[in-house]
């Protein structure tokens, strides 16, 4: 649902025509299975773009549809026609209008895979059909040997057996041939290792079809429980689904799956509970009153954001540990797990910075980083499962928890002096109404200083651990990887602002200026490097995604830009009127001018891109 409806849950109106209601995906996707007539009505395709309402005979009111509207009349066959000449097409060279079309046919063939999942096609009542093909399996295997061999026998029992069969058992859903299928989940437990229901139900027949007389044919007890729950679902029977589900876990925990049922409950619960997205409105609030609290000489808004974002650190923290237990794994394994790590470093910092300077600094950072990677890691979850099997060569716990996590730590770390920076040319900006004095800037300033140094040294460590590791995997410990070369970007470029600084290079505005710069180098390594379509780190480059990215990096650029700006206008208020690096300050206006027009014209194209306008 996420995928197709860019939201974990649906809303639909009753058939009554009743009120609206929301259902979560579990009970969408159980409806799915069990009921797929009643669940091609449920309006859970997002449309936004009006040419394809308008090509597709839609409400141009409505945002949201079902496969019945989508598919009706000629529609189905157009979408097809046309989703085909557009994936012919180089993806650079598609109109938003294809694009958008593409995604329409791309989620409709998921759910169409998806309702071809969960039970037997032609079945209506699965656990009936199951007790007919039991009661009729003898004198039916007996009529089919008798018509193979040319004997009398009972037609109408050995029409009924192969009608049963056919209904029951579809060649195609082989776990060997997944042609139209999105996936055959197995949920029978055999010995050591599971089975998919159509595998399952073959190795049954297979193996009483196999006597030469006498035969009967037993099914998996837990065949039966789950044929039991998506017939009784179908007939909205509560009762007996739960007489089955209770059937079902029962012999799991007999097969010693006691612990992993345990954390299916909890997970449930986890994602109902739905910790990060609650972190992210704490985050919001707290970053409020932190803003207000430049705004007055009271201490109260910002003691009260230090104790939100405390709260929302607890909770974070609470959802980290959470996912390790359910995943078995170190807190980073992905993408989304990184953003959300990412964004846990970040306030944790932010605290530790505001403990010692109790100036409201901290907490706009935290609650700002901290809003942001949670805000991105939930548009990450919508690709889907973010607890999803690990590559075998990344299969390893040690190697997670060591060179992933120190490695985010400095990804953190760098955003962190980067946001810093950033307050410092907002604060700057504003200094005629919030004062801004020369103590106030020193401190922002030993605050980047110290964060960079901390990135420095977690970046570095965390790169070289990498190459351990990949030279214990595969026998080199350098291979040009584009995520390897993101992280020696990050090395290299805090490595940059300390040497500057160091060698009197650069002063407060340039360390200022290069931090905020260190907040792209970190994008792209973070994100941008597992969008090219090369490498391990690869997930495949995403147009969206990549047009955020861009948005990132440019409005970075403006601001760093600007600040530079507000130095050159100091510079210039001064007895001698000359800029700072020597060059006439209409020349140097003019040239950041140029840089920040540029910049956020390329801003502004690729917000519109991403918003899809």
């Amino acid at each position: 649902m996420q995928v197709i409806r860019h939201k974990s849950t649906g809303r639909y109106a009753r058939n009554d025509g009743g009120a609206v209601e929301t259902i979560p995906a579990i009970e969408w996707l159980l409806e799915l299975a069990s009921r797929p007539d009643e669940a091609r009505r449920r309006p859970v395709f997002r449309i936004d773009n009006e040419e394809i309402k308008d090509n597709l005979r839609l409400a141009k009111d409505e945002k949201h549809f079902s496969v019945n509207n989508i598919t009706a009349g000629d529609n189905f066959k157009r979408l097809a026609r046309e989703s085909g000449r557009i994936h012919s097409k180089d993806a650079s060279l598609r109109t938003p209008y294809e694009k958008s079309l593409k995604a329409v046919a791309d989620s409709l063939l998921i759910y169409q895979r998806l309702a071809k999942s969960f039970r037997p096609q032609n079945s209506t009542d699965f656990a009936a059909e199951l007790a007919s093909l039991k009661a009729v399996f003898p004198e039916g295997m007996a009529a089919v040997r008798a018509h193979d061999s040319g004997a009398a026998h009972d037609e109408s029992k050995h029409q009924q057996f192969t009608k049963l069969l056919d209904t029951l058992f579809d060649p195609s859903l082989q776990d060997g041939d997944r042609s139209g299928v999105m996936f055959w989940p197995r949920i029978i437990p055999v010995d050591k290792s599971w089975q998919s229901l159509s595998t399952n139900l073959l190795s049954s027949i297979s193996t009483a079809a196999a006597a030469e007389s006498d035969w009967k044919i037993q099914f998996h007890p837990a065949a039966k429980a789950y044929a039991g729950m998506v017939s009784a679902y179908a007939k909205n029977d509560g009762a007996t689904f739960n007489i089955k589900l209770l059937d079902y876990q029962n012999h799991l925990r007999v097969k010693g799956f006691s612990a992993e049922l345990e954390k299916t409950g909890k997970e449930f619960e986890f994602n109902n509970f739905d910790p990060f997205y609650k972190c992210e409105i704490i985050y919001v609030l707290a970053f409020l009153l932190a803003c207000g609290g430049w705004l007055t000489t009271a201490k109260w808004p910002n003691q009260a954001a230090y104790y939100l974002i405390a709260l929302a650190a607890i909770i974070h923290t609470s959802g980290l540990i959470f996912r390790m237990w359910l995943e078995g794994r170190p807190p980073v394994t992905n993408l989304y797990s990184a953003a959300v790590f990412v964004g846990w470093g970040a306030v944790i910092l932010g605290l530790i910075l505001e403990r010692i300077y109790r100036d409201g600094i901290g907490n706009v950072v935290a609650s700002s980083v901290g809003f942001v990677t949670l805000l991105v890691a939930g548009g990450l979850s919508l690709s889907g499962d973010t607890m999803e099997m690990l590559q075998a060569v990344l299969d390893t716990n040690f190697w997670l928890a060591t060179h992933v996590v120190i490695i985010t730590i400095g990804y953190a770390a760098t955003f962190v002096a980067g946001f810093l920076a950033i307050v410092y040319v907002a604060r700057e900006l504003v200094a005629n109404r919030v004062p801004f004095s020369k103590t106030n800037r020193l401190s922002l300033t030993k605050m980047i200083y110290g964060i960079v140094c901390f990135a420095t040294l977690f970046s570095f460590v965390g790169t070289v651990l990498g190459g351990i590791w990949a030279d214990q995997s595969w026998g080199r410990f350098w291979g040009w990887d584009p995520k390897e070369n993101g992280a020696l970007m990050i090395v290299i470029w805090n490595a940059a602002i300390l040497h500057a600084r160091w060698g009197g290079i650069i002063r407060e505005r340039g360390l200022v200026t290069m931090a905020i710069f260190g907040n792209a180098v970190t994008a792209w390594s973070f994100f941008g490097t597992n969008m090219l379509g090369i490498g391990l780190h690869s997930y495949g480059f995403m147009d969206k995604a990549f047009a955020w990215l861009m948005v990132f990096v440019s409005a970075q650029v403006v601001i760093m830009t600007g600040g530079m700006m507000l130095g050159t206008l100091n510079q210039t208020s001064k007895p001698t009127g000359q800029a700072s690096i020597g060059l006439p300050p209409v020349a140097k206006l003019t040239v950041e001018g140029i840089v920040i027009f540029i910049s956020f014209g390329i801003t502004i194209y690729y917000l519109l891109k991403a918003l899809g306008i």
